[in-house]
């Protein structure tokens, strides 16, 4: 057993079987990476009444109640955090094609939705996160106990707590029915939408471990063309902003999604520096279009994950180097369409400086950092990033031994191990 299998059990209360034990024990290790110099633990040492076993809403809500007290909350269903669609929570005043007629920037113009239509959709757009958001409270572990166990058409939130384990869990399709239309969102006007299917903002000490996340069965793509737009129902898979702090993603499975994890939230949000540090670790994108992560500020680690695409349209870049970021990359692997290059896999995006060492692109040994120098010969990106992941813990077991067998690995390892 190796030493990351032994912290994933104790720290979750099971045997190597995938029993429950009925009192948890203490954790005999930690995770590795940032949220492992952060000593997390989540609710390990909870009592025993304090283990919680959860099959619906109302029995999470029930669990979640207990506050910061140490808790261990096993989901053994689906959950469905937002049943009854958009006409659960749509204002009577509010209608889609009546606000598209009202703001067609063709008459509009690109000024701001402002009047009764805009005021019915944040109507029932607050009506909606008042439903659909799950916040968990500090000393929470938070892992599957059955097949399929997870969450859909919502969002759990981690704001304002700490010390916070999530495992074992699917988190899929936090639709949002009422989208934010920004007429001026890159020039052309977007629609933006408020949902992440799990949202750090200033959270500290948090482990997620064998998650996966997707978009279900109704992805962007599909959605139809408005106000000269594609409506956009998704917002990010898993995003880490607002001064979020010492976190791990280790061994998820991103799938099929656009704008996929964002680490810091604005150019603006200078208080995120010296915050924001993550370690990133055996997880895979699978048609994962872009931001895998987009990093500010931030010091990352980006090392044994996998990144793949069967087709090229679900490509745009993986590693976005943001305003200050401190993003550290080794021993990646892309599985990508032949014609992508090496230096496409990194977007540089006012940042100045990435390091990358042990890339390897369809099973090739490639450098990302002179590739992309060699072709933006007018840019500047440093290798020097200012810190070492080794300089604050152990990576010897975060590399990849055997870099021709981490693309396997990872296939085989990813996601939840209860699916």
């Amino acid at each position: 057993m190796t030493l990351h299998r032994r912290h994933v059990l104790a720290l979750a209360g099971l045997s190597a079987l995938g029993g429950c034990a009925s009192t948890p024990p203490e954790p005999t290790g930690l995770p590795l990476g940032w949220a492992g110099v952060g000593k997390t633990s989540g609710g390990a040492g909870a009592r025993p009444e304090h283990v919680f076993d959860v099959h619906d809403r109302a029995g999470l809500d029930k669990a979640l109640s207990l506050g910061d007290t140490p808790k261990i909350v096993r989901v053994h269903a689906f959950i469905d955090l937002c049943p009854g669609g958009a006409e659960a929570f749509r204002d009577p005043a509010f209608n889609a094609d009546a606000f598209d007629g009202a703001y067609d920037p063709a008459t509009w113009g690109r000024d701001d939705p402002q009047g009764p239509l805009e005021d019915a959709r944040k109507r029932s757009a607050r009506r909606q996160a008042q439903a659909c958001t799950v916040r968990l409270p500090s000393n929470t572990t938070l892992l599957g106990a059955a097949p399929g166990a997870g969450f859909q058409h919502g969002m759990v939130l981690l704001d304002k707590v700490q010390n916070i384990v999530i495992r074992d869990l699917r988190f899929s399709d936090a639709y949002d029915h009422f989208p934010d239309w920004q007429p001026r969102d890159n020039g052309h006007g977007e629609w933006n939408s408020e949902y992440d299917n799990l949202s750090l903002r200033t959270a500290e000490r948090v482990w997620v471990d064998h998650c996966h996340f997707d978009d279900g069965d109704r992805p962007d793509r599909l959605e139809p063309i408005r106000l000269g737009q594609r409506v956009q129902h998704h917002d990010g898979l898993l995003d880490i902003t607002n001064q979020s702090d010492l976190v791990t993603v280790s061994w998820c499975r991103f799938q099929a999604h656009d704008k996929t994890m964002l680490i810091g939230s604005s150019d603006s949000k200078t208080g995120d520096d010296g915050k924001l540090r993550v370690t990133l670790h055996h997880n895979h994108f699978h048609a994962c279009k872009e931001r895998t992560p987009r990093v500010r500020f931030g010091r990352v680690h980006v090392v044994s994950n996998l990144f793949s695409a069967t087709q090229a349209e679900d490509f745009g870049y993986s590693l976005g180097v943001g305003m200050q970021s401190r993003l550290v990359a080794e021993s990646n692997a892309w599985e990508l369409p032949a014609g992508i290059r090496a230096d496409q896999l990194i977007r540089r995006l006012k940042g100045s400086a990435f390091l990358d060492r042990g890339s390897r692109l369809n099973g090739q040994p490639v450098d990302l950092l002179a590739a992309w120098r060699a072709a933006h010969p007018d840019e500047t990106l440093s290798a020097d990033v200012g810190w070492a992941p080794e300089a604050f813990y152990d990576t010897t077991a975060l590399r990849s031994a055997e870099p021709n067998r981490l693309v396997e690995q990872i296939r085989a390892g990813a996601g939840p191990r209860r699916a």
